[in-house]
Formats: C-alpha cells, sequence, structure tokens
C-alpha cells in the first residue's frame, strides 16, 4: 500500500486563502447581478390606441395621426424601481398626469413585476372633438422629480384663471429635463408579440385588448426623457 504524506499548513494561511474565494464569490456575484441589470430594462411601456371601430391596437408613437373618437391607453410595468411618469397636454393648453393617476400610488402601492394601466382596468380614454397638436411628455428617473409633482399639484389646485401660467411652468421644466437629460437611444422593443378628463373622454364599455404587447423595454441612468407628438384630427 502507497504512504501518503501530510502536510501541515499554517492556519494563518488556511485564513487567507478562505478570504480569497470569499472574495472572488463577491466579485462573481457584483459582476453577474450587474450583467444582469444590463440585459434587463429599468422599465417596459406601453401606449397603445385604438382607432375607431378597429379591433387592433397600434402604438401610439411622434407623427401618429389620431382622431377625435379614437381609444388611448397607457401601461407600465417596473423592472427595477424608478419613476415614471406620463403627462399629456393638449391643444387648449391643458395639462393632465395620466400617470402616475395618484401621486400617492408611490408611497403605497408602487412595484417592480407588477403592470400598471392608465385608466385602470378595462377602460381607455376617449379623444374628444377638440383638434388640434396633443403632446405627451414620458419622463423616467431614479429620483422622484419632486419640481414636476409640485408644479402638477399646484395646477391642478389652481383657479382656472392660473391655470395658464402654470401650465408653461410645468411644460418649460419638462423641457428642462429633456435637454439637461438627452433620450436615451439604448432601447429594443421587447415584444412583437376617474371623472371624466379634459381632452379625454371615458370609452363606453370595456375593452379586453391588452396593450402590453406593444411593450417596449427601456435602459436609462438617472433620467430618461421622450416627447411624443401626434396630430388630433
Amino acid at each position: 500500500m502507497r504512504n501518503f504524506r501530510y502536510l501541515r499548513v499554517p492556519v494563518r494561511v488556511l485564513a487567507i486563502a478562505a478570504a480569497s474565494i470569499m472574495l472572488v464569490g463577491q466579485l462573481w456575484s457584483t459582476a453577474n447581478g450587474a450583467e444582469k441589470e444590463r440585459k434587463d430594462p429599468k422599465f417596459r411601456w406601453a401606449f397603445g390606441a385604438i382607432h375607431g371601430s378597429a379591433a387592433k391596437v397600434e402604438p401610439v408613437k411622434a407623427a401618429s395621426v389620431l382622431r377625435s373618437g379614437d381609444k388611448l391607453k397607457f401601461m407600465v410595468e417596473l423592472g427595477r424601481k424608478c419613476f415614471v411618469y406620463l403627462i399629456h397636454h393638449n391643444s387648449q393648453g391643458e395639462l393632465t398626469m395620466i400617470f402616475p393617476y395618484d401621486i400617492k400610488l408611490f408611497e403605497n402601492d408602487y412595484q417592480a413585476g407588477r403592470r400598471y394601466y392608465a385608466p385602470k382596468g378595462e377602460a381607455w380614454f376617449q379623444l374628444d372633438n377638440r383638434t388640434g397638436t396633443e403632446t405627451f411628455y414620458l419622463m423616467a428617473s431614479d429620483q422622484r422629480l419632486l419640481d414636476v409633482e409640485y408644479l402638477h399639484a399646484k395646477y391642478a389646485s389652481a383657479e382656472p384663471a392660473k391655470r395658464p401660467e402654470l401650465a408653461l411652468r410645468l411644460v418649460s421644466e419638462l423641457n428642462n429635463l429633456k435637454e439637461q437629460y438627452k433620450a436615451s437611444e439604448n432601447h429594443e422593443v421587447l415584444a412583437r408579440y376617474e371623472g371624466v378628463e379634459r381632452g379625454f373622454e371615458r370609452a363606453t364599455g370595456a375593452d379586453p385588448t391588452d396593450i402590453a404587447v406593444l411593450a417596449t423595454g427601456i435602459w436609462f441612468e438617472n433620467l430618461y426623457s421622450e416627447t411624443i407628438v401626434v396630430e388630433h384630427r
């Protein structure tokens, strides 16, 4: 039988080796997590329209043409914690925060992996008869845009005579953010697969079409901005 020799390794050497193994494991775990974050979008969103009596939902994008009676719906799904806003500026200069539909949502029920729709459930917005240019501001940020929230709250609670000036201030803030943080080009299509608001009317009846099939994934750092200008005829 062959004899085996046992080597005595100092405890200090074993401790250093163990620490090295742990460090390598931590570095691998961190790198693996960072790689996963690069692959997974920070959020997915969809903005869809149904034209007239058509049954097909189509994406709303820059240079789209919408007509009175067309129905609209917005969806956002977080991949990681960030704060998403969609603000509508209609042809009469009026503003509506489409999402979040209640700013308290950010504090009470806002989590990754859940789809949020505006309007909620199976309801849709419907364009009224006031035609013109409709502008939608999409903003997403790692931190809450408190100035935007403050200006919108002030606008929403203001007397009608004071609203035009406040609307201009809010639009100016949105445009400043857009200039400061240019919209990221790093995105890809992931799938081919309450009272009446001014500028919108509630669509009558429920429509089961799920706009999530139009979802686009967005990666960004600090802030993402996109402005969608459409013609309402």
